[in-house]
């Protein structure tokens, strides 16, 4: 049996170095197992015969692009990148592990953790430093490179990570050191305690590459690297296309943190900060807010959050040590309108929504899809018997799928119906999905609304009492958007047949590029045109 390991080592890709794979024994880094070397772009790949455990990776030697200078400069003598992996099977592939300054930083806090590299430890420290950065994988996330023009269209725990590299890059600048390998390496002993704070269980890091001798800065981890990425974005490197205001949320975490990540081995209290991520899509998204609040009660409480979409829709941010419900909403974006391809603006009193049911403290909650769909459930389960309950959540969010035909609202990525051939590739739940909502789109462009984000606002009032029936307990819903002059009530059927009529017309629409015509999409179509309304 021959197994592999392979993947991308980034401090700036790192080329011409050397790779070795180590068996970890009893927690420690053992015997050499397989080696190789970069390649011009960072990839390695190592054979590493019939062996079966964790695995530490360590790489040494070897150039890179720094990206605060700009330069070209080598691995200082001494300087190291490192990740540890929970066990391989014998004779597994396991590919696409980044070697970096994060997985650097978490191996080191594996190593000092009671029990070493232990694969439950590997696990912590992994996801903690992925958790303090905001990115939910740091072994397998590739991070962006800002030097690359228009690299920041990816997604937020790339564009997270490749920031966080770049700050490293920037604060070694500033700091006055020849390399920033060696800013990296008093990363690694500052993390090996599981507290950024400039010290290793109490003694200051000393730190290399700035006139040996000298002490690291207790805030080197913390408001250093917060003000070091505020200070790349705005220069003439950053070539990525992200702004301050995407990365506002973990530059403001940064910078009011006390450096604690959750798993520390030093046993001296950790943060535990949580993470959630997802996108907002109502046709492509842009712009906008996303904002997370607690659910106390059943009802919307305090904010934990808020961020902005990226050029794609995409969010990431961190909700700190919160354990419960979380209802997520969406105001100001930007989308493209499928029925009309126009470029609109959500109307002010517009939102989109999505509620999550019970997440656990520290936990990393990704891919979740804030829609009009997500939206509709959201009001639902508000509108329900004592709110928005984690069995209120669950019954709105999978009631709203099943009129839709979608088995996961808050998971699935709907299609979008305006790239060509985009049915071919889609499963029938992203294909019910992307037409349910163009279908919304199509039907405000039949009554004349201005914005078609005022007709999700109908429907979520319409939905908040289970029946899709054009009132909200009884009574009748006045419809925004121009509609007529501003003030139309809502059709009875708006949510049912009307949907099943819009359904049509925008499949034989010209603005319909997914190949997906009627036929196709009978079922949901038949579904509606004969629904009772009922959620």
């Amino acid at each position: 049996m021959q197994g592999t390991i392979s993947g991308t080592a980034v401090k700036g890709p790192v080329s011409g170095a050397t790779v070795t794979a180590y068996a970890v024994a009893d927690g420690t880094m053992g015997a050499p197992i397989g080696t190789a070397s970069t390649d011009a772009s960072g990839h390695y790949s190592i054979a590493i015969g019939s062996y079966a455990g964790a695995v530490m990776l360590q790489l040494s030697g070897g150039s890179y692009t720094d990206e605060a200078t700009g330069t070209m400069m080598s691995m200082r003598a001494g300087d190291v990148l490192t990740a540890v992996m929970p066990s391989v099977a014998a004779g597994s592939t396991t590919s696409g592990i980044q070697l970096t300054p994060l997985t650097s930083m978490a191996q080191a806090m594996a190593a000092h953790m009671t029990g070493g590299m232990s694969d439950a430890n590997i696990a912590t420290a992994n996801s903690s430093v992925g958790a303090y950065f905001m990115v939910s994988d740091i072994l397998t996330t590739m991070p962006m490179n800002p030097l690359v023009s228009g690299s920041g269209s990816g997604s937020p725990d790339a564009i997270n990570y490749g920031m966080t590299l770049a700050a490293m890059s920037e604060l070694a600048r500033t700091l006055g050191m020849a390399t920033s390998s060696a800013l990296v390496t008093a990363m690694m002993s500052d993390a090996a305690d599981g507290v950024l704070d400039g010290k290793m269980f109490g003694n200051a890091v000393m730190m290399g590459g700035m006139g040996m001798g000298t002490s690291m800065p207790s805030n080197c981890g913390t408001a250093g690297l917060g003000a070091a990425m505020l200070a790349f974005i705005t220069s003439t490197a950053n070539q990525s296309g992200v702004s301050t205001t995407m990365m506002a949320g973990l530059m403001n975490f940064l910078n009011g943190s006390s450096g604690s990540m959750m798993g520390g081995g030093s046993g001296t209290g950790s943060t535990v900060n949580g993470m959630m991520s997802g996108t907002a899509f109502f046709g492509p998204m842009s712009q906008g807010t996303v904002t997370a609040y607690a659910v106390t009660g059943g009802l919307r409480g305090a904010q934990l959050a808020s961020t902005s979409l990226t050029a794609q829709g995409a969010f990431s941010m961190s909700i700190g040590s919160y354990s419960g419900p979380v209802m997520l909403r969406v105001t100001g974006g930007a989308y493209r309108d499928e029925a009309t391809g126009t470029t609109m603006t959500m109307g002010a009193s517009d939102a989109m929504t999505a509620v999550v049911a019970t997440v656990a403290s520290g936990a990393t909650t990704a891919g979740i899809w804030i829609t009009p769909l997500s939206a509709m459930a959201q009001a639902f389960a508000a509108g329900m018997a004592g709110g928005m309950t984690d069995a209120n959540i669950g019954t709105a969010n999978s009631g709203v799928g099943a009129y839709f035909v979608v088995s996961d609202i808050l998971h699935t990525s709907p299609m979008n119906p305006l790239v060509a051939g985009s049915g071919a590739g889609a499963t029938i739940d992203q294909q019910d999905f992307g037409l349910a909502i163009a279908a919304m789109s199509e039907s405000a462009r039949t009554l004349g609304m201005n914005g078609s984000s005022a007709f999700v606002t109908a429907l979520m009032s319409d939905a908040s009492d289970g029946l899709m029936d054009g009132k909200d307990g009884g009574n009748q819903i006045s419809m925004g958007g121009g509609m007529m002059g501003s003030g139309g009530m809502m059709s009875p059927a708006a949510g049912t047949s009307g949907l099943a009529t819009a359904m049509t017309a925008f499949l034989g629409s010209a603005g319909n590029l997914s190949g997906l015509d009627a036929t196709a999409m009978n079922a949901l179509i038949q579904k509606l045109a004969a629904s009772s309304g009922q959620l």
